[in-house]
């Protein structure tokens, strides 16, 4: 038992930092140390323990890391924030009023988006590039807002214009860096460690406001404020921190008795029983407890999201952007410093002098125009110190490492991609949206989700009035990365050259080219294809007229075939008819069949004979052309006589 109300809360001021100061110890030995490099080498400052070897005397820093880390969440706020509409609600089947997640929907996304939610989503992206780990604080506040209203005039009917003050529940979203995050390093998310804390840098009157309004107790605000724990950032530090108070607000699990049983802050529950509760609390400088209360929130969860940006295994830190290009970077630093140290050495003209032949005090250097005094003849106590040129390899081997720092972030190089083949950059630009497509999952199924969960819970508790009670499934919008939406573009615009324009794909393709473009009225577009592939309403009517007056032809047309096809039928019935009346007997019939019977013996017959006659003419054909060579030769043995005759007469 405890002797006075103060020393409850010491006993759980206790509790508390004896497992923060632990938790705290385990992330600063494993993690502190790199998370300062790695923000130094993002922001390019050189610190001496950077150095690789001791006589190096350069301290530039390559860009390389820095491109990764921004073309990293560059990719991420387009894919997230692209298309405006960056989630949505999806309702439950059985619910009766589908219209409530609808507007569920555009109102929290209204008010994240005017609590600046979108630009601390962002820092959240670049939290996680740097160290690791991105996290972000649910924050509940009640403001009051100035809004010009209307008010009559008393007794007239004329209408005034005034301020008038508007209570308004907002819920923001608060980036944390981890180096303000403590968690249980037993623990692999927030929702299953003991508990996580967020310690803080506050003015001293934030706390004195506190105090004075009932939120925190009265205690003393005195500590060290000296103490380097203040500073998380070398910038930050200054040398009168006697303004200062440090925040510490732990939220997770306490034994149940240290807690309040009333809203008297000075009354206690105890229980015999060590039962663990959630609860928040508040301690100031590492001494004091300024409140201490079961978790007040309706669904009884803790206000923190965190997300990987490269998962690692059964771990809560993971693995960022400088990380994964850490070692190419050094060894990328460590060769262009090199390089520069060894260009001093050859570059800048040194002499050697002989040290005898020189004035008494004179300051020897090297510079245009200057008169070098010597005893004696000065080729003799001169001489030019060449060192030897630096090894042009060097170029080469920055652009391997730079190639490196690449490889191991997954960013891509404008230059290099310049240099590439289609299909190679196209394979590139593949792997590099696979890499960005990985973590863009991750961040929305471990923070996005939760934290649109949290945000509408907080809703739906604090501001009765513009939220209903509703159950609701989110889905964020991810779209498409600038490297995503430029590849994918590059195969629209190649698959439109192959399909015709007037053919129903063709637009189709338009309209999703333009979506994913980043033209301002693409909207605008998009409404005018979609517009101009719709027919005119007066087409429209038109070609329903033509179409009807089409189908009255054709109706006609069909009418007039079937009286046609009716009479045809009529006039082969009585064709039948007639043909029935006038068709013969069998007798008939029989005698008609003997007598073609009769004539077609007769046809045979007289075939038969022609065909002897043919035979016996061929057989005759050789006797009557010998009796006619016999007939031309007596011709012209007597024209012959003739003519001969005829010649006698007239000699004689």
């Amino acid at each position: 038992m405890f002797d006075d109300k103060e020393s409850k809360y010491q006993a759980l001021a206790s509790w508390l930092m004896y497992r923060l100061e632990s938790w705290r110890n385990h992330r600063d030995t494993n993690y502190y140390p790199k998370w300062d490099e790695y923000y130094r080498l993002w922001r390019g400052v050189w610190a001496v323990e950077d150095r690789v070897r001791s006589s190096e005397k350069s301290r530039i820093i390559s860009p390389a890391l820095q491109q990764a880390v921004e073309a990293s969440v560059a990719e991420l706020e387009e894919a997230t924030f692209g298309r405006g509409k960056w989630f949505d609600i999806q309702d439950d089947y059985l619910d009766q009023q589908p219209q409530d997640a609808e507007y569920v929907r555009n109102l929290l996304q209204e008010d994240l988006e005017k609590t600046g939610c979108k630009d601390a989503i962002a820092e959240v992206f670049l939290n996680g590039a740097l160290y690791g780990t991105g996290i972000a604080k649910i924050v509940v506040e009640q403001n009051a807002e100035m809004m010009p209203v209307e008010q009559p005039v008393e007794g007239t009917m004329a209408m005034e214009r005034t301020l008038a003050e508007v209570n308004s529940i907002d819920v923001k979203i608060e980036p944390i860096s981890p180096k303000e995050f403590i968690c249980d390093p037993s623990a692999n998310n927030i929702n299953d460690a003991l508990g996580v804390a967020h310690e803080v840098i506050k003015p001293r009157y934030h706390v004195v406001e506190g105090i004075r309004s009932g939120i925190y107790r009265d205690v003393p605000l005195d500590g060290n404020y000296e103490a380097q724990d203040f500073g998380y950032d070398y910038e930050t530090k200054q040398a009168d921190e006697s303004d200062s108070v440090k925040i510490t607000e732990y939220w997770g699990r306490v034994p149940k008795r240290f807690l309040k049983a009333s809203k008297n802050q000075d009354d206690f529950e105890y229980d015999a029983n060590d039962e663990m509760v959630e609860a928040v609390v508040t301690i100031v400088n590492d001494s004091y407890i300024l409140r201490a209360e079961e978790n007040a929130f309706m669904m009884k969860d803790r206000p923190f999201v965190a997300y990987q940006h490269d998962l690692v295994p059964n771990k809560f830190w993971g693995r960022g952007v400088c990380e994964k290009g850490y070692n190419a970077q050094k060894a990328l630093d460590t060769e262009m410093r090199a390089r520069i140290d060894s260009l001093a050495l050859t570059t800048t003209p040194m002499m050697a002098a002989d040290a005898t032949k020189l004035p008494r005090g004179v300051k020897f250097e090297v510079r245009p125009g200057k008169t070098v005094l010597t005893n004696g003849d000065p080729r003799q106590a001169l001489m030019p110190l060449t060192l030897g040129t630096t090894d042009q390899s060097t170029f080469s081997q920055v652009a391997a490492l730079n190639a490196m720092v690449q490889m191991g972030t997954g960013s891509a190089d404008i230059g290099t991609a310049d240099r590439a083949t289609a299909g190679g950059m196209s394979m590139a630009q593949s792997a590099s949206i696979k890499r960005q497509k990985r973590t863009l999952m991750n961040f929305q199924n471990t923070f996005l989700i939760p934290m649109i969960n949290k945000a509408l819970h907080r809703k739906i508790q604090f501001d009765v009035e513009r939220y209903p009670v509703v159950d609701v499934k989110f889905i964020p919008y991810s779209t498409m990365g600038i490297m995503a939406k430029e590849l994918e573009m590059q195969q629209m615009v190649s698959l439109m050259q192959t399909i015709p324009q007037d053919s129903p794909a063709f637009n189709a393709i338009l309209t999703a080219l333009l979506q994913n473009s980043t033209l301002h009225n693409r909207d605008q577009l998009v409404a005018q294809i979609t517009q101009g592939s719709q027919p005119n309403p007066e087409q429209q009517q038109m070609q329903m007229m033509q179409l009807q007056v089409a189908q009255q032809t054709a109706q006609a047309e069909i009418n007039k075939l079937i009286s046609e096809a009716a009479e045809n039928n009529a006039r082969a019935l009585k064709y039948q008819t007639e043909a029935q009346k006038n068709a013969p007997n069998d007798l008939d019939i029989q005698e008609r069949i003997v007598k073609l019977q009769k004539e077609a013996a007769s046809i045979q017959k007289m075939r038969v004979d022609m065909e002897n006659t043919q035979s016996e003419t061929m057989r005759n054909i050789p006797e009557v052309e010998h009796l006619r060579s016999e007939t031309a030769l007596n011709l012209a043995n007597a024209r012959q006589q003739a003519v001969k005759t005829v010649l006698d007469t007239q000699i004689q």
